[in-house]
């Protein structure tokens, strides 16, 4: 009888361990994939909205061509350098795009790798190259040094200009749709709570910008059901100052910018004009 317990006692332990092993691999491959969702077919430019606009590629420092695009206005108040959500590509793009440049915003929007026109395939670590390598080539080849930079994140996109704005401080940081970590939106969806222990995954916005001395603002829709506004006043909290906050009314996670474009885009005015350079404090 002991024999029979310790054979079955073995089965198990090893049927445990092969379930293990098998969500040890499997869980970020599957993670990764739901994560990051590239197209690579452009829909739209912005020449079909009248805007002219500079093609760029950028080359990372593991051989990755990024595709990224450039529209900068006769007299821009601000520099941006943004960085999009987790799916499509530039293309789907067109319309934010639009809202700045009129803005009088000088935009540098880069596709990951991946995504669009870059080369690659998307990872965590992937993008945080890509958003290191495009910070440094709009500083080196884009920069106007009389107007702020600012780092404009959505969505993925936040945690991303997060993690540039830890290595490369802007002037300012405007975060879209944020979040504090990945950790932490798993709370908002439980089928995905039992395979978090194996997930490598960790897009950890709250650490990247611990003790950030740049101003921040967030952006965010109290009806966003993809990242609740829960969450986006949580990582409010979790920021110093200085910091401000901007809640949309009415707005979900895709139309933020369209609920109302006006109030939308003088907040996002306001705090780009009263923000001073580094170079001139």
């Amino acid at each position: 009888m002991p024999t029979l317990l310790i054979f079955l006692a073995v089965i198990l332990l090893s049927g445990l361990m092969g379930i293990f092993l098998a969500l040890w691999w499997l869980v970020p491959r599957l993670e990764r994939l739901y994560i990051f969702r590239p197209s690579r077919e452009i829909s739209s430019t912005p020449a079909e909205v009248g805007i002219a606009f500079d093609q760029h590629f950028i080359e990372t420092p593991d051989n990755c061509r990024l595709s990224a695009w450039h529209l900068c206005p006769n007299n821009p108040v601000g520099g941006v350098v943004y960085f999009h959500g987790n799916s499509g590509n530039l293309g789907i793009l067109v319309e934010v795009l639009e809202m700045l440049y009129r803005c009088d915003l000088q935009v540098l929007a880069v596709d990951y790798r991946g995504y669009g026109w870059s080369t690659g395939t998307p990872s965590e670590t992937g993008l945080y190259r890509d958003a290191l390598a495009t910070v440094h080539y709009f500083q080196e080849n884009l920069k106007n040094h009389q107007i702020p930079t600012i780092y404009w994140g959505r969505s993925l996109g936040s945690c991303v200009a997060a993690f540039a704005s830890s290595q490369i401080p802007p002037d300012a940081l405007i975060l879209e749709s944020a979040f504090r970590s990945k950790a932490a939106l798993v709370q908002y969806y439980p089928q995905f709570r039992f395979f978090h222990p194996f997930s490598t995954c960790r897009l950890d916005t709250v650490h990247h910008l611990d003790k950030h001395i740049f101003p921040v603002l967030l952006l965010h829709g109290d009806q966003d059901r993809t990242i609740p506004l829960e969450e986006g006043r949580l990582l409010f909290e979790k920021l110093t100052e200085p910091k401000e906050s901007f809640w949309i009314e009415g707005a979900n996670h895709v139309n933020i910018h369209r609920v109302d474009g006006i109030a939308y885009m003088k907040r996002v005015l306001r705090f780009v004009k009263q923000t001073i350079p580094l170079n001139e404090q």
